[in-house]
């Protein structure tokens, strides 16, 4: 029984390495999609404020003001996205640390056993 455990174990760890190793160039494939798309939609933000700024003093407002403009809308954008950032973050770390490691299909069996053997303990 000793010896089945310690393959079991043996195996679990093969098998964690083994699937850790392929899912290593999906999380830097994600990681560099993620890293072009903010550059992306940064140079979208930057362009769509010269064009307001350019809209602005085309259509009559001083350029203090349309620069004063632009400024309150690059901010508001920063504290959007930083509000953004910071829920993302929330929700991230609230994600129950437990389930991480577990298989979907594994862990409503050991749920089950668990609940069956704390039953059989309170009586």
């Amino acid at each position: 029984m000793k010896t089945l455990l310690i393959l079991a174990a043996l195996g679990q760890k093969v098998y964690g390495r083994w699937l850790f190793s392929r899912l290593i160039p999906g999380i830097i494939m994600v990681a560099g999609l993620i890293l072009v798309t903010a550059i992306m939609v940064s140079a979208a933000l930057i362009a769509a404020l010269g064009v307001c700024y350019i809209a602005l003093v085309h259509y009559g407002v001083a350029p203090y003001a349309a620069i004063i403009t632009v400024a309150l809308l690059t901010i508001l954008s920063i504290v959007v996205l930083t509000f953004a950032c910071i829920s993302c973050l929330r929700r991230l770390r609230h994600m129950p640390r437990t389930l991480l490691g577990q298989s979907p299909l594994t862990s409503r069996a050991k749920n089950a056993l668990d609940e069956f053997i704390n039953g059989l303990m309170a009586e």
